[in-house]
């Protein structure tokens, strides 16, 4: 072995990094789990963020959903043309304009959401039995070094 790369092993097998280690690869596991059962519903975690912020914030344009959900507007814009096709989302003038129109459910968006979200709580909290307040605080207090305001 290279002295580097054991000064490199050395690095890695410090305790901080080891849990960052381990709570990135429980993350992709996670996201891997909650998007399998969502599509058993026919939906993909991507959709579900659309719909989750649709349904609870109302209306919503292109930029702001972009911005929310951390993504270029391209991507985005592929997203709601799709779920407009589904027939879940429909343009609006609400929140925008005729000629850069906000998304909103339709009727249909919003049963589909009603059905999908009591499964995907249940998913998760399938995956985090062992969560407790305790937890939650510990990850809050790393957002808040981060941004500086402990928002999540």
């Amino acid at each position: 072995m290279r002295k580097k790369e054991q000064d490199f092993e050395k690095l890695l097998s410090r305790p901080k990094i080891k849990a960052w280690r381990i709570l990135f690869r429980t993350h992709r596991m996670v996201f891997q789990y909650l998007d399998s059962e969502l599509r058993k519903k026919n939906c993909s975690i991507s959709k579900f963020q659309i719909l989750v912020l649709l349904y609870f914030n109302g209306p919503m344009t292109p930029v702001a959903l972009s911005r929310r959900l951390n993504v270029s507007r391209a991507n985005t814009t592929t997203f709601l043309r799709r779920i407009v096709k589904e027939g879940l989302i429909e343009p609006t003038t609400e929140g925008g304009s005729e000629k850069r129109p906000a998304f909103n459910l339709t009727s249909q968006g919003e049963e589909y959401f009603e059905v999908i979200f009591p499964d995907h709580i249940e998913a998760i909290e399938k995956v985090y039995n062992f969560h407790n307040e305790d937890v939650n605080k510990k990850y809050l207090q790393i957002v808040a070094g981060l941004s500086g305001n402990g928002e999540a």
